[in-house]
């Protein structure tokens, strides 16, 4: 019998059939990651495979279902017998666009008929919604008689409507292609619950604007700009306008000329007059959005043009530290941060929030550097004054991992040969055609062992088993195997980005007294709680980290991929570092991940010698899914400690 998610992913296959449909539109549709629709589809082709369906993957375009009638027809059976209901992200999310659109009449009992499940459940939904809104402000009332009502100020609301009304409440469909920066599911999304002829009306005034200025906005700042005005259009039409300031500056964030030009264009096309705190609310978008020219009509002044290469260079110095790389010369990722960060600075301060789509890949290709990544909050919490998402984390990780993919710096190795010179200068063109991270220095026989210290060199390629020399021995066989590529790439990005760090005073930072191995299914905030007491009890941090790594994780969850979540706190909270570890039996739900391995980290991240010892390594190694997996296996904290120690370096094995 299928699951009922796989059911579900069955239903909507139908309903595209012969017609491709992405893991990103399942996903929206079950209100689950995209990492889960992997693990459900799976069961999808094993079910259609069993009956003869047809159900192909096109990689870069999506799953496309060619079922016949009956085929359809048996699904249609199977549904009879097992009656769909949605999901409790569907189910909330619904009732956020109900309650954040205004509507004061609805009452546990219409819920529960609407949506086809008890009244228990639906007060069990709205007690995880008041939580979600407690974040933004926003209080739920229950008044007897009079239904379920929320109260909150209008700008707060509308960033939650941005950030929860994230399933279309109705069925519409549109032919109408907006912009090519905007996906369909999104536009779905839109037009069903904000209106067609309101998005039509946005996307016109974001055109004009880019034809005026001879200027295109990123995909990303075009999608921002057109959810949050296409919410605000919605609102005041519903009669609900800004009546007080928003704005924290004495005059326009952008430029004014912008600001007086969209005002003009709402009057032109909406046939709508903006109040002053309705302009600071496009003033604080146009803002926040980056455009794909160099111009400077509406580029922020915040900080300036020279106070804006000031902390980007802040930024890099920092970065070039903790990696040992130096990024302070790379022009492109220079010029990438300048023209990110100033707008990242204001939509953290404002806390309006951007997507980046290939989140879930970064996270996947680059979960150290994004580890890594995190540590920039810092600068932040200086500037913006608030806690930055990991959307916006996760651009910066993008221009770093590709920055340092661009700026290799090869790993110099000596090979120890067995067989000869002639033979060993065989696996070293081999091993230098494949890797392109390390350069060859030398290739010494058996015998030569000893001169090994007349070499400049980073690590040492052994062919023979058994030498004893220092820890920069990889052991490696005369075919170069695939485990033998990736033990020198790692022993390579060892090299180069910490060649140097005596790390013995950093062993303390992991021990067996502060490592949990859970068990029973326990809840994120209890196993937190736990551990934070623990730490306070024994002098690492102060009484009020706890409170603060929950904060934290209210305004932004900080899984990292992996199955791995590397809460933290503030600095100021933090006595001596520590590293918690806690290793889950039973996954737990963090934001919308699930999580096995978290990393309570008692770090102060403005002690770039700290920050430094601890990412170096363990960037490397929650990047890599065997490791991770490998640990999510250990059952004792003697185990957890000497595996941790040997996949961090931090002592000889």
């Amino acid at each position: 019998m299928l699951s009922e998610r796989a059911l579900q992913i069955i239903e909507k296959l139908i309903e595209n059939n012969k017609t491709p449909i992405t893991s990103r539109t399942l996903a929206l549709y079950l209100g689950v990651s995209e990492r889960s629709i992997k693990t459900y589809i799976k069961e999808v082709s094993d079910f259609c495979k069993e009956k003869g369906m047809i159900l192909d993957r096109k990689p870069g375009i999506g799953f496309v279902a060619n079922f016949s009638q009956e085929q359809i027809e048996l699904i249609n059976n199977l549904k009879r017998e097992k009656k769909t209901v949605m999901s409790k992200k569907q189910r909330m999310g619904y009732i956020m666009y109900i309650l954040l659109s205004g509507w004061d009449n609805y009452t546990l009992a219409l819920f529960s008929e609407e949506l086809n499940v008890s009244k228990k459940m639906i007060g069990e939904d709205i007690n995880s919604i008041s939580d979600e809104l407690r974040k933004y402000g926003i209080k739920i009332n229950r008044v007897s008689g009079h239904g379920v009502f929320i109260t909150g100020d209008e700008f707060s609301i509308r960033k939650a409507m941005k950030n929860y009304c994230l399933y279309p409440v109705e069925n519409k469909k549109t032919q109408e292609k907006y912009d090519y920066r905007m996906n369909e599911e999104e536009v779905e999304v839109w037009i069903n619950n904000f209106g067609e002829n309101n998005l039509g009306k946005v996307v016109d005034i974001i055109h004009k604007l880019e034809k005026k200025y001879d200027v295109a906005y990123t995909d990303y700042s075009f999608r921002m700009l057109a959810e949050y005005m296409l919410i605000q259009l919605f609102r005041i039409k519903k009669g609900n306008e800004l009546q007080s300031k928003i704005s924290l500056e004495q005059s326009p964030i952008c430029e004014r000329e912008v600001l007086e030009t969209v005002t003009d264009l709402y009057m032109e096309i909406c046939n709508m007059e903006l109040n002053e705190y309705e302009q600071q609310y496009i003033d604080i978008l146009f803002a926040s959005a980056v455009v794909q020219a160099k111009t400077d009509f509406n580029m922020p002044r915040i900080y300036g043009n020279e106070r804006c290469e000031e902390i980007c260079n802040e930024i890099l110095e920092y970065l070039s530290e903790i990696l040992n790389v130096d990024l302070t010369e790379n022009e492109l990722l220079k010029t990438s941060l300048e023209s990110f960060v100033p707008e990242s600075f204001i939509r953290t301060q404002y806390g309006i929030e951007v997507r980046n789509p290939f989140l879930e890949d970064i996270k996947e290709m680059y979960s150290g550097i994004f580890a890594i990544c995190f540590t920039l909050g810092k600068f932040y919490e200086v500037y913006s004054k608030a806690i930055p998402t990991e959307h916006e984390i996760s651009f910066i990780a993008l221009f770093l991992g590709g920055a340092l993919h661009r700026n290799i710096k090869k790993a110099k190795a000596v090979l120890i040969g067995t067989s000869g010179i002639a033979a060993a200068n065989i696996v070293a063109r081999k091993i230098e055609d494949k890797i392109k991270e390390v350069k060859i220095v030398a290739i010494l026989s058996s015998g030569k062992i000893d001169n090994i210290g007349d070499y400049d060199y980073d690590i040492i390629l052994s062919l023979l088993p058994n030498i004893d020399y220092d820890d920069n021995v990889v052991y490696i066989s005369p075919m170069v195997s695939t485990t033998d590529e990736n033990k020198i790439k790692s022993a390579c990005f060892e090299a180069v980005s910490n060649p140097h760090m005596d790390k013995d005073s950093f062993t303390k930072m992991i021990d067996e007294e502060h490592i949990m191995i859970v068990n029973e299914k326990v809840k994120r905030e209890s196993v937190l709680k736990d551990a934070c007491s623990i730490l306070c009890k024994d002098g690492y941090v102060t009484k009020d980290f706890y409170q603060d790594v929950i904060d934290r994780e209210h305004i932004e969850p900080t899984t990292i991929g992996n199955y791995v979540a590397i809460p933290h706190g503030m600095p100021e909270n933090v006595i001596k570092p520590k590293v918690f570890v806690i290793n889950l039996t039973y996954p737990v739900n963090w934001g919308g991940e699930m999580v096995n391995v978290i990393f309570l980290l008692a770090l102060n991240f403005h002690n770039v010698a700290t920050t430094k010892a601890f990412f170096t390594d363990f960037g490397r190694m929650v990047g890599s899914e065997d490791k991770i997996e490998g640990i999510k296996k250990i059952d004792t904290p003697e185990k957890m400690v000497e595996t941790l120690k040997k996949e961090l370096n931090w002592q000889k094995v």
